[in-house]
Protein backbone atom coordinates (compact mmCIF):
# COMPACT_ATOMS: atom_id res chain seq x y z
CA UNK A 1 0.00 0.00 0.00
CA UNK A 2 1.42 3.63 -0.82
CA UNK A 3 -1.11 5.45 1.71
CA UNK A 4 -2.88 7.73 -1.18
CA UNK A 5 -4.72 9.30 2.26
CA UNK A 6 -1.81 10.39 4.41
CA UNK A 7 -0.49 13.99 4.06
CA UNK A 8 2.25 12.88 1.71
CA UNK A 9 1.51 14.67 -1.50
CA UNK A 10 2.89 17.75 -2.50
CA UNK A 11 1.54 19.94 -5.16
CA UNK A 12 4.40 19.88 -7.97
CA UNK A 13 4.99 23.53 -9.03
CA UNK A 14 6.84 23.07 -11.82
CA UNK A 15 5.92 23.38 -15.32
CA UNK A 16 4.76 19.87 -16.51
CA UNK A 17 4.16 21.43 -20.05
CA UNK A 18 5.37 23.69 -22.97
CA UNK A 19 2.28 25.35 -23.65
CA UNK A 20 1.25 28.70 -21.95
CA UNK A 21 -1.59 27.89 -19.21
CA UNK A 22 -4.26 29.95 -17.85
CA UNK A 23 -2.60 32.69 -15.20
CA UNK A 24 -5.89 31.58 -12.84
CA UNK A 25 -5.41 27.91 -12.98
CA UNK A 26 -5.76 26.01 -9.69
CA UNK A 27 -5.42 22.55 -8.01
CA UNK A 28 -6.77 21.87 -5.06
CA UNK A 29 -6.08 18.90 -3.01
CA UNK A 30 -8.50 17.35 -0.48
CA UNK A 31 -10.07 13.87 0.55
CA UNK A 32 -13.42 12.19 0.26
CA UNK A 33 -14.41 9.92 2.52
CA UNK A 34 -17.69 7.79 3.20
CA UNK A 35 -18.52 8.46 6.28
CA UNK A 36 -18.86 12.89 5.48
CA UNK A 37 -19.11 12.37 1.60
CA UNK A 38 -21.90 9.95 1.42
CA UNK A 39 -24.14 12.30 0.28
CA UNK A 40 -22.23 14.59 -1.78
CA UNK A 41 -23.54 16.33 -5.08
CA UNK A 42 -23.37 15.76 -7.44
CA UNK A 43 -22.09 12.31 -7.03
CA UNK A 44 -21.94 10.43 -3.63
CA UNK A 45 -19.33 8.84 -1.97
CA UNK A 46 -19.38 5.06 -2.32
CA UNK A 47 -16.72 2.49 -2.05
CA UNK A 48 -14.41 1.06 -5.16
CA UNK A 49 -15.43 -2.28 -6.35
CA UNK A 50 -13.76 -4.94 -4.43
CA UNK A 51 -13.53 -2.83 -1.37
CA UNK A 52 -14.91 -3.22 2.11
CA UNK A 53 -14.52 -1.19 5.11
CA UNK A 54 -11.99 -2.54 7.95
CA UNK A 55 -13.02 -3.16 11.48
CA UNK A 56 -11.13 -1.73 14.53
CA UNK A 57 -9.99 -4.67 16.15
CA UNK A 58 -9.01 -2.80 19.35
CA UNK A 59 -12.65 -2.21 19.87
CA UNK A 60 -15.22 -5.07 21.82
CA UNK A 61 -17.95 -4.03 19.00
CA UNK A 62 -17.56 -4.05 15.55
CA UNK A 63 -16.57 -0.74 14.79
CA UNK A 64 -16.18 0.12 10.95
CA UNK A 65 -13.24 2.14 9.84
CA UNK A 66 -13.51 5.40 7.77
CA UNK A 67 -12.94 4.93 3.97
CA UNK A 68 -11.34 8.02 1.62
CA UNK A 69 -10.01 8.98 -1.22
CA UNK A 70 -7.26 11.53 -2.50
CA UNK A 71 -9.04 14.81 -4.61
CA UNK A 72 -7.57 16.39 -6.89
CA UNK A 73 -9.79 19.35 -7.93
CA UNK A 74 -8.69 21.60 -11.28
CA UNK A 75 -10.01 25.03 -11.92
CA UNK A 76 -9.50 26.49 -15.29
CA UNK A 77 -7.14 24.09 -16.44
CA UNK A 78 -5.38 25.28 -19.97
CA UNK A 79 -5.67 23.84 -22.79
CA UNK A 80 -3.10 21.03 -23.10
CA UNK A 81 -1.75 21.95 -19.79
CA UNK A 82 -1.33 19.65 -16.89
CA UNK A 83 -1.36 19.89 -13.13
CA UNK A 84 -0.26 17.10 -10.37
CA UNK A 85 1.18 15.87 -6.83
CA UNK A 86 4.59 13.98 -6.22
CA UNK A 87 5.60 12.03 -3.36
CA UNK A 88 9.42 11.02 -2.86
CA UNK A 89 9.22 7.16 -2.66
CA UNK A 90 11.93 4.45 -2.98
CA UNK A 91 10.45 1.34 -4.11
CA UNK A 92 11.83 -1.68 -6.28
CA UNK A 93 8.72 -2.41 -8.38
CA UNK A 94 11.01 -5.17 -10.53
CA UNK A 95 9.10 -7.50 -7.72
CA UNK A 96 6.11 -7.20 -8.85
CA UNK A 97 4.18 -7.51 -11.90
CA UNK A 98 1.36 -4.59 -11.97
CA UNK A 99 0.10 -1.34 -10.52
CA UNK A 100 -3.46 -0.71 -9.99
CA UNK A 101 -5.37 2.21 -8.91
CA UNK A 102 -8.62 3.26 -8.73
CA UNK A 103 -9.95 6.62 -10.38
CA UNK A 104 -13.97 8.59 -10.50
CA UNK A 105 -14.19 11.47 -12.76
CA UNK A 106 -16.75 13.93 -12.21
CA UNK A 107 -17.75 17.49 -14.13
CA UNK A 108 -18.27 20.11 -10.99
CA UNK A 109 -21.72 21.79 -10.67
CA UNK A 110 -19.49 25.54 -11.38
CA UNK A 111 -18.41 24.13 -14.69
CA UNK A 112 -20.86 21.52 -16.15
CA UNK A 113 -19.40 21.94 -19.54
CA UNK A 114 -17.24 19.17 -19.33
CA UNK A 115 -17.54 15.80 -21.34
CA UNK A 116 -16.20 12.43 -21.54
CA UNK A 117 -12.15 12.35 -22.43
CA UNK A 118 -11.11 16.07 -22.27
CA UNK A 119 -9.90 15.19 -18.99
CA UNK A 120 -7.01 12.47 -18.36
CA UNK A 121 -5.27 11.12 -14.76
CA UNK A 122 -1.73 10.33 -15.44
CA UNK A 123 0.83 8.62 -13.27
CA UNK A 124 4.33 9.34 -13.63
CA UNK A 125 7.23 7.10 -11.99
CA UNK A 126 10.75 7.25 -12.43
CA UNK A 127 13.91 9.19 -10.57
CA UNK A 128 12.66 12.49 -11.25
CA UNK A 129 9.98 14.14 -13.00
CA UNK A 130 11.17 16.11 -15.81
CA UNK A 131 13.81 13.49 -17.56
CA UNK A 132 14.07 10.14 -16.37
CA UNK A 133 10.33 8.99 -16.26
CA UNK A 134 7.94 6.11 -16.96
CA UNK A 135 3.77 7.91 -18.02
CA UNK A 136 0.64 6.23 -18.36
CA UNK A 137 -1.95 8.12 -19.24
CA UNK A 138 -6.21 7.55 -19.16
CA UNK A 139 -8.99 9.55 -20.76
CA UNK A 140 -11.29 10.02 -18.39
CA UNK A 141 -14.95 9.04 -18.71
CA UNK A 142 -17.27 10.81 -15.82
CA UNK A 143 -19.65 9.60 -13.90
CA UNK A 144 -23.19 11.24 -14.06
CA UNK A 145 -24.70 13.15 -11.50
CA UNK A 146 -26.82 10.71 -9.59
CA UNK A 147 -27.45 9.04 -5.73
CA UNK A 148 -25.28 5.35 -5.80
CA UNK A 149 -24.93 3.36 -2.92
CA UNK A 150 -21.98 0.67 -2.04
CA UNK A 151 -24.69 -1.97 -1.78
CA UNK A 152 -24.72 -2.36 -5.43
CA UNK A 153 -22.21 -3.55 -7.91
CA UNK A 154 -23.31 -1.40 -10.75
CA UNK A 155 -23.04 1.51 -8.81
CA UNK A 156 -19.46 0.87 -8.00
CA UNK A 157 -18.99 0.36 -11.28
CA UNK A 158 -20.40 3.75 -12.02
CA UNK A 159 -18.41 5.93 -10.20
CA UNK A 160 -15.30 4.11 -10.46
CA UNK A 161 -16.03 3.45 -14.34
CA UNK A 162 -13.35 0.18 -14.62
CA UNK A 163 -11.83 1.74 -17.88
CA UNK A 164 -10.52 4.20 -15.64
CA UNK A 165 -8.91 2.28 -13.88
CA UNK A 166 -4.92 1.89 -13.61
CA UNK A 167 -4.68 -1.87 -14.32
CA UNK A 168 -1.77 -2.23 -16.19
CA UNK A 169 1.53 -4.60 -16.16
CA UNK A 170 5.00 -3.12 -15.68
CA UNK A 171 5.83 -5.09 -18.74
CA UNK A 172 4.31 -2.86 -21.17
CA UNK A 173 6.55 0.38 -19.67
CA UNK A 174 9.74 -1.93 -19.89
CA UNK A 175 8.59 -2.96 -23.77
CA UNK A 176 7.88 0.68 -24.99
CA UNK A 177 11.09 1.62 -23.69
CA UNK A 178 13.11 -0.77 -25.57
CA UNK A 179 11.35 0.41 -28.74
CA UNK A 180 12.26 3.58 -28.02
CA UNK A 181 16.08 2.50 -27.95
CA UNK A 182 15.73 0.54 -30.87
CA UNK A 183 13.96 3.44 -32.89
CA UNK A 184 15.83 6.15 -31.56
CA UNK A 185 18.96 7.04 -33.88
CA UNK A 186 21.24 8.78 -31.00
CA UNK A 187 20.90 9.29 -27.17
CA UNK A 188 19.91 13.03 -27.68
CA UNK A 189 16.60 12.08 -28.89
CA UNK A 190 15.79 10.06 -24.99
CA UNK A 191 15.44 13.89 -23.75
CA UNK A 192 12.40 13.88 -26.38
CA UNK A 193 9.15 12.64 -24.90
CA UNK A 194 8.38 8.95 -26.59
CA UNK A 195 4.93 8.35 -27.00
CA UNK A 196 3.27 4.95 -28.00
CA UNK A 197 -0.16 3.53 -27.05
CA UNK A 198 -1.01 0.32 -25.28
CA UNK A 199 -1.86 -2.60 -27.07
CA UNK A 200 -4.00 -4.31 -24.48
CA UNK A 201 -6.08 -0.94 -24.20
CA UNK A 202 -5.19 1.48 -27.09
CA UNK A 203 -7.04 4.77 -25.73
CA UNK A 204 -4.50 4.86 -23.32
CA UNK A 205 -1.05 6.30 -23.77
CA UNK A 206 2.59 5.25 -22.43
CA UNK A 207 5.41 7.69 -22.51
CA UNK A 208 9.07 7.58 -22.25
CA UNK A 209 12.18 10.40 -21.22
CA UNK A 210 15.08 9.39 -20.69
CA UNK A 211 16.66 6.59 -18.99
CA UNK A 212 13.91 5.60 -16.30
CA UNK A 213 14.13 2.17 -14.33
CA UNK A 214 11.22 0.45 -12.33
CA UNK A 215 13.92 -1.14 -10.06
CA UNK A 216 14.60 2.27 -7.99
CA UNK A 217 11.72 4.57 -8.29
CA UNK A 218 12.46 7.22 -6.36
CA UNK A 219 9.02 9.78 -7.24
CA UNK A 220 6.16 8.84 -8.01
CA UNK A 221 3.22 11.37 -9.67
CA UNK A 222 -0.57 12.02 -10.16
CA UNK A 223 -1.73 14.05 -12.30
CA UNK A 224 -4.58 15.39 -14.42
CA UNK A 225 -3.79 16.71 -17.88
CA UNK A 226 -6.71 19.02 -20.43
CA UNK A 227 -6.80 16.81 -23.85
CA UNK A 228 -9.36 19.50 -24.62
CA UNK A 229 -9.46 22.36 -27.00
CA UNK A 230 -10.50 24.88 -24.14
CA UNK A 231 -10.18 25.55 -20.73
CA UNK A 232 -11.64 23.17 -18.56
CA UNK A 233 -12.06 21.87 -14.87
CA UNK A 234 -13.46 19.07 -13.22
CA UNK A 235 -13.10 16.44 -9.99
CA UNK A 236 -10.89 13.55 -9.91
CA UNK A 237 -10.70 10.82 -7.46
CA UNK A 238 -7.84 8.65 -6.81
CA UNK A 239 -7.79 5.58 -4.32
CA UNK A 240 -6.29 2.48 -3.14
CA UNK A 241 -2.84 3.10 -5.57
CA UNK A 242 -0.93 -0.60 -5.06
CA UNK A 243 1.63 -2.76 -6.88
CA UNK A 244 -0.10 -6.70 -7.06
CA UNK A 245 1.38 -9.85 -8.41
CA UNK A 246 4.21 -10.71 -6.15
CA UNK A 247 6.59 -12.46 -8.01
CA UNK A 248 6.74 -15.98 -6.84
CA UNK A 249 8.70 -17.74 -9.71
CA UNK A 250 11.24 -20.09 -8.22
CA UNK A 251 15.35 -20.01 -8.89
CA UNK A 252 18.24 -21.52 -8.24
CA UNK A 253 21.55 -20.92 -5.61
CA UNK A 254 24.99 -23.03 -5.35
CA UNK A 255 27.25 -22.38 -2.71
CA UNK A 256 31.08 -23.64 -3.60
CA UNK A 257 34.08 -23.95 -1.48
CA UNK A 258 37.76 -24.71 -2.39
CA UNK A 259 40.84 -25.40 0.03
CA UNK A 260 43.92 -25.76 -2.08
CA UNK A 261 47.52 -26.39 -0.28
CA UNK A 262 50.43 -24.82 -1.24
CA UNK A 263 53.01 -26.83 0.15
CA UNK A 264 55.10 -25.09 2.59
CA UNK A 265 53.78 -21.43 1.55
CA UNK A 266 50.27 -21.52 2.95
CA UNK A 267 46.99 -22.23 1.87
CA UNK A 268 43.74 -21.03 0.15
CA UNK A 269 40.46 -20.81 0.91
CA UNK A 270 37.88 -19.83 -1.32
CA UNK A 271 34.01 -19.72 -0.96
Amino acid sequence: TLDLGRGEWKIYNKPLTTTTSASNTSLDVMAVNIEENGKKTPVNYVLPPGITRETDPSQSQLLQQNEQSMVLRVNQLGSKDARGVYKTTSYDMRQYKRFQMFVHAEAMQSAPDLKDDELAVFVRLGSDMVSNYYEYEIPLRLTPAGVYTSNKLEDRETVWYPENMFNFPFSVLTDAKLQRNRESTSTASYGIPFVVFDKNNPKNTITIVGNPSISDVENIMIGVRNKSGQVKSGEIWVNEMRMSQFDESGGWAALANLSVNLSDLGTVNVA
